[in-house]
């Protein structure tokens, strides 16, 4: 978890990038993992909620294809 500070942009399996915004501890009897919970789509809620092992910390990225905003003058 320390490796992973909130607001840190990381890669997740599936190969899609996005943000650290939480950190979940074991929140049940039957489930002792820790989770990282990402924020990766434009809308509020498109977040997920990995191991930390499963995640590859991204310093710099290219940015996702369509996500580039433009300014035109």
């Amino acid at each position: 978890m320390e490796d992973l500070p909130i607001g840190a942009r990381v890669r997740t399996p599936t190969g899609r990038v996005g943000t650290v915004v939480k950190h979940r501890g074991a929140e049940s009897k039957r489930d002792h993992f820790q989770r990282v919970v990402v924020f990766v789509g434009p809308r509020p809620r498109d977040t997920v909620a990995l191991q930390p092992h499963l995640l590859e910390r991204v310093d710099k990225c290219p940015p996702e294809p369509g996500g580039e905003r433009r300014i035109d003058r």
